[in-house]
């Protein structure tokens, strides 16, 4: 097929396109954003990126793909609808992993793409041949994604943010965790916890391996919902249910912000071992990559092996040593992640300063006050202007609402907020120091910008 992305840079629609074009698909595209790095690496692989959007460019296009950031008014979207060859990012995964004999879809509202890398690291350390699509890439690998013709497994970072994960059977399933998040489309938790009771109920008709981690607000509620379902896997901290496939034990973090995990199986086997990832949340992603390879057939031996290695994702809880300073870039806004990424990286830092981009209304508005919390046990928290992605503003919640918050829940944090990004680059320049740590919640620009601030570079 000749496949057509409009948004081709964004990181899931590249990752999606980079596989398609290793299965044999002629891949193209636009993207006004695209930069030199991207124009190039498809036009080494004869494809041309097109920065302007016109109807005309998708003239001989089978199929058009368009990110969640391509709105209705887009003209290639317009024209693709048209000729009916549109079709969502998340759909046309769903499309294609669903041809896989044997793909594992990685689902939950955090935490997916560190588990999903680690299982395709423990799958390809053992031996077996893996293809993936991932929303970002492994640490020490080049790509998030990759096409292997006779792959024994696919392994997909699936996004529920859109519903389209209703629209993946696959082989295994598993659901991370069950938190509020996407609230402009879900509207409340019950609204995600219905969602993923649909998924599981349509997977256990379709005989997929079912495995869900009893984490987040919203397990409980998805635990009730399903009593009725015995070919559920569980997995859950010790104590908290009954016979779990896989139980495991969180111990405080050592010197190095890395929790020791105590893991329990239901066939009886016990063992013990030190990740690399730091925080509780990496701990219990872990625990999810535990139960589906061990569910394979991996020996505990090689998983722990294997787990012991990994490193996690860039710019997904990424830690970097810059010069006299640490950086953490962290593509994440909800309070779990924050609070993971913080309580690790104390262990490591004179002193921390969190940038922030408070982004949605509706996310903010379901989470402001647990935000403000765990942003307040850092020194300093500087935060970015609001960006509301088109929703309606609410009142009360603005940058600079949260800074006070922020102060109210402990006073000896700094916290500001700023009008522009520049503004808030130069102020975090002026304040860092030798030896702290600097993490950044957000996206590209703001990682890039952390970048700057502790290799000392000018503001553009």
């Amino acid at each position: 097929m000749k496949i057509y992305f409009i948004g081709i840079a964004g990181a899931g629609m590249h990752s999606l396109a980079n596989y398609l074009y290793g299965a044999g698909h002629t891949i193209c595209g636009s993207d006004p954003g695209a930069d030199k790095n991207t124009l190039d690496f498809w036009k080494k692989r004869g494809t041309h990126i097109h920065l302007v959007q016109k109807s005309e460019n998708i003239y001989d296009a089978d199929l058009v793909v368009y990110s969640a950031a391509v709105p209705a008014s887009n003209p290639e979207r317009q024209q693709a609808e048209k000729l009916h060859i549109a079709c969502s990012r998340g759909a046309a995964l769903a499309r294609f992993a669903n041809e896989h004999r044997a793909s594992i879809a990685i689902c939950g509202t955090h935490g997916k793409g560190t588990t999903a890398a680690a299982v395709v690291k423990v799958l390809a350390d053992a031996g077996l041949v893996v293809s993936d699509i991932l929303g970002a890439v492994p640490i020490g690998d080049d790509q998030p994604s990759h096409f292997n013709e006779n792959a024994n497994y696919l392994v997909c970072e699936v996004d529920e943010s859109d519903k389209t994960n209703l629209l993946h059977l696959p082989a295994i399933l598993l659901i991370n965790n069950v938190e509020e998040d996407h609230l402009n489309i879900y509207h409340n938790l019950e609204g995600i916890v219905a969602c993923f009771e649909q998924h599981v109920r349509a997977c256990i008709e379709h005989h997929t391996h079912v495995y869900i981690h009893y984490a987040g607000l919203g397990a409980p509620l998805l635990y009730e919902r399903l009593k009725d379902c015995p070919e559920v896997e569980w997995i859950a901290q010790e104590g908290v249910m009954d016979k779990p496939c896989i139980a495991y034990h969180i111990e405080e973090p050592d010197d190095n912000g890395c929790c020791p995990m105590t893991i329990r199986e239901a066939g009886g086997d016990i063992y013990r071992f030190v990740p690399k990832l730091g925080g509780r949340a990496n701990a219990q992603n872990l625990a999810s990559c535990i139960a589906i390879t061990r569910g394979i057939d991996i020996s505990a031996h090689s998983v722990v092996k294997s787990l012991q290695n990994y490193m996690g994702l860039y710019d997904r809880c990424q830690l970097q040593y810059i010069n006299n300073y640490i950086l953490v870039t962290d593509y994440a806004s909800h309070p779990t992640c924050v609070m993971n990424d913080i309580e690790w990286v104390k262990t490591y830092a004179k002193r921390m300063i969190a940038i922030y981009h408070p982004y949605r209304y509706s996310l903010m508005q379901c989470h402001w006050s647990a935000l403000a919390r765990n942003l307040s046990q850092s020194d300093i928290v500087l935060l970015a202007p609001f960006d509301g992605a088109g929703e309606p503003p609410v009142d009360g919640l603005t940058s600079e609402d949260l800074a006070i918050l922020i102060k109210q829940n402990h006073i000896q944090c700094d916290a500001k907020a700023f009008l522009t990004f520049d503004a808030l680059e130069k102020a975090a320049k002026l304040m860092i120091q030798p030896g702290d740590a600097l993490i950044i919640f957000g996206g590209g620009p703001l990682f890039d910008m952390g970048k700057r601030i502790v290799d000392g570079s000018s503001v553009e």
